[in-house]
């Protein structure tokens, strides 16, 4: 059942619109200001916003509160208004708002905009789901036994609640590897929430990881947004001790309460971990908690190096050229023996990452792509290679992020999307790696 939240100041409407919309099957909230909307919107799985753009006694108008909620989700927003023009249905859209309908209205306008906002919705959805797989569902191409032995693996834990833990080096799609698990999960259709264990600062980290509640607003956190869903940690072995703890705890007792709340809040989602570290080591070296380590080694995938399933890399390299002549439209060349020629006994330290980055470079610089440019990414990993782990970690980042800024012409928000951080957290990690900001 879709869920819907009406935000206007006019209880009439209010009732009337929900009235319509519950004769449809749809289950709706109700809200006459911002504090009362914000809080239905944090606290529940809201699929469609229907808001009034005047909103008396309100801290914030219909305007506001699109800003504020087109800067942390995608919901699909309907503005109302019964004093519209064009300038504010054109402001509307380019502030996110999918539609802008007038008052008064009838029901068949109310009920079209509505159904096709949501088709509409579903069907992008959708899209976005079949161009990531498409781009990403690399590791599942290929006939060498290991990649079989986990395509088995997966198979079966998949539709279990059992909690993974996926280990192997950078580059080797363990992040994919989590997210093809959660798609043959029970709760495919829930939020796949992905979070980097290195990232959570222990001052914050409650907030962050349980949300927070006091008498205005309602902020979710980690476990929260993942509800009836996958929250993936990625790199736990990055995790410190104190936050360590913390994860133990709701793993153990299977629920959390919000920083100033007492209530207990359950959790619903499935917890899946990786590590580029060997996690038996961390915890022999004291770095790591053993009992944690339990809790979420419960079933096991160790990913393999490019190199050990090197029989695979030409089905791989033509799916990459497959993909990214696509997505460039551009026409799809052979090249296997390019590749095979120039790197010949390459280890491919890079892993599939790499692999696919060099058959990335191939495809749009075509015949200027010479030696040089094939031997710089074993130049650049050579020397990230020689730097202690901490270091090498942030040289990879920051050119890994300032990539996909260009990729995006600086803007924030496609970026965030597309390397799966919140827009918040990509603030962060752009002054934290010292990187100036193109605010979008």
């Amino acid at each position: 059942m879709k869920q819907i939240l009406i935000i206007d100041d006019e209880k009439d409407i209010l009732k009337s619109i929900n009235a319509i919309l519950s004769e449809e099957g749809y289950k709706c909230y109700e809200a006459v200001n911002s504090n009362d909307a914000i809080n239905l919107f944090n606290s529940h799985k809201i699929d469609l916003i229907l808001l009034d753009v005047w909103l008396e006694d309100s801290k914030h108008d219909g305007l506001q509160i699109l800003e504020i909620i087109r800067s942390e989700n995608s919901v699909p927003i309907i503005l109302m208004s019964g004093h519209g023009n064009i300038d504010m249905a054109v402001s509307a859209i380019k502030k996110g708002a999918q539609e802008f309908i007038e008052k008064p209205f009838s029901s068949e306008r109310l009920l079209l905009s509505v159904n096709r906002t949501l088709e509409i919705t579903q069907i992008t959805k959708e899209n976005i789901n079949l161009k990531n797989k498409e781009i990403f569902d690399y590791q599942f191409i290929g006939t060498s036994p290991s990649i079989l032995k986990i395509k088995q693996l997966i198979s079966k834990v998949g539709p279990t609640s059992s909690r993974v833990l996926i280990q192997g080096e950078s580059g080797t799609g363990k992040d994919i590897i989590a997210k093809e698990i959660h798609l043959n999960s029970k709760n495919s259709d829930g939020p796949f929430v992905v979070i980097n264990a290195a990232l959570l600062s222990p001052d914050n980290i409650e907030l962050e990881l349980f949300g927070s509640k006091d008498a205005n607003t309602t902020r979710k956190g980690f476990f929260e947004k993942s509800e009836n869903g996958t929250l993936f940690i990625d790199e736990i072995g990055e995790m410190p001790l104190q936050t360590q703890a913390k994860i133990l705890r709701v793993l153990t007792d299977r629920n959390f309460n919000r920083l100033g709340d007492d209530a207990l809040i359950p959790v619903s989602c499935r917890i899946i971990c990786s590590s580029t570290e060997n996690l038996d080591k961390l915890v022999e070296d004291g770095s790591f908690r053993k009992d944690l380590f339990h809790r979420i080694n419960v079933v096991t995938i160790s990913l393999p190096k490019l190199i050990e399933r090197s029989g695979d890399i030409d089905l791989l390299v033509d799916h990459f050229s497959k993909v990214y002549s696509n997505l460039n439209k551009l026409s799809i060349v052979d090249l296997k023996p390019m590749i095979f020629k120039k790197y010949f006994d390459y280890k491919w330290p890079g892993n599939i990452r790499e692999l696919r980055n060099v058959v990335e470079r191939y495809i749009i610089l075509g015949d200027k792509y010479d030696d040089n440019d094939a031997s710089e990414s074993a130049t650049v990993t050579k020397n990230v290679i020689s730097l202690p782990l901490k270091n090498a970690r942030k040289v990879f980042e920051k050119n890994y992020i300032l990539s996909q800024l260009e990729r995006f012409d600086g803007n924030i928000s496609k970026t965030a999307n597309f390397i799966g951080m919140e827009r918040s957290a990509l603030h962060r990690k752009l002054k934290q790696l010292e990187i100036n900001e193109e605010i979008d």
